[in-house]
């Protein structure tokens, strides 16, 4: 058997640890401590390993195995490796926004919330269990923009029935889904405090849904800013969101917002794709 040289073997011996615990995201320091590898050394051979794809270094610096190794092995990534990229970008935006950030996926014709990171301010919303909306319009337009076919489904499964203007003002509201890759609600009430912003985040009938269009001197009560992450040009994988808003938002506000969600959504489907890119 032929003898592996050194620099091999350390890269080995990384993928094989990274290998073994899927369900966790380790430090540099930590890595090189398990491994016995100098820091430099180590910080290196990660560089030279994230470059490539094999892994992957996440928003809270930490590394989990990356896209090419899991096309190699299974062809799909391992819904826990996934968590551990997409739990410090939500983290981020729930701090920095001072909101609640969830994941939430499509599971048949529902929208289940997998996992929620909430700001220091909204530890109310930390609620357990999972929330469950269904794909019925308007809700779900983050899903259904990017596939026409399925359009006129969703919009006449509405309960109840949806006049023609109103089948007209959402098919406005894909197009800016189209164009904008984000989407945004506002509540048709007040926002004057988080209790009042809490005890609407689940009343459908007080939230419009079908906005397409931002005034940036406008004041909104918004109700939540989301994004898709696709797997594939115009295939959804899942959403991250962006709720509990307490007071009005100027419309810049909102569209900054919207852009910073997109662009981290875009981050996260570069690692589904596997392609490289730089961290922030």
């Amino acid at each position: 058997m032929a003898q592996q040289s050194p620099p091999i073997a350390r890269a080995v011996a990384v993928l094989n640890f990274l290998g073994g615990h899927t369900g966790q995201a380790f430090t540099l320091t930590e890595i090189s401590k398990a491994l016995r590898i100098s820091s430099a050394t180590c910080h290196n051979l990660l560089g030279a390993l994230t470059e490539s794809g094999y892994v992957y270094r996440t928003a809270a610096k930490t590394y989990v195995l990356g896209p090419a190794v899991c096309r190699l092995a299974e062809g799909a990534l391992a819904p826990e490796l996934l968590m551990q990229v997409v739990r410090p970008e939500m983290r981020q935006l729930a701090d920095e926004f001072d909101v609640v950030c969830s994941v939430f996926f499509l599971d048949g014709e529902k929208v289940i919330v997998r996992e929620r990171a909430v700001a220091l301010s909204h530890v109310a919303w930390s609620a357990p269990g999972k929330p469950v909306l269904s794909l019925t319009a308007p809700l779900g337009n983050l899903f259904l923009a990017w596939d026409e076919a399925q359009v006129d489904d969703w919009l006449n499964g509405a309960n109840p029935a949806l006049s023609a203007e109103a089948r007209v003002v959402l098919r406005k509201s894909l197009e800016f889904v189209r164009q904008h890759r984000y989407a945004f609600g506002v509540r048709k009430v007040p926002l004057d405090g988080s209790e009042r912003a809490l005890e609407l985040q689940a009343q459908v009938g007080k939230t419009d849904y079908a906005l397409a269009e931002i005034d940036p001197a406008a004041d909104y009560n918004l109700a939540y800013v989301a994004a898709p992450v696709f797997r594939q040009p115009d295939q959804v994988a899942f959403g991250l969101s962006l709720v509990g808003f307490d007071k009005p938002l100027k419309g810049t506000a909102v569209a900054a917002m919207g852009a910073k969600l997109r662009t981290v959504c875009d981050r996260l489907g570069d690692f589904l794709a596997g392609r490289a890119f730089p961290m922030p």
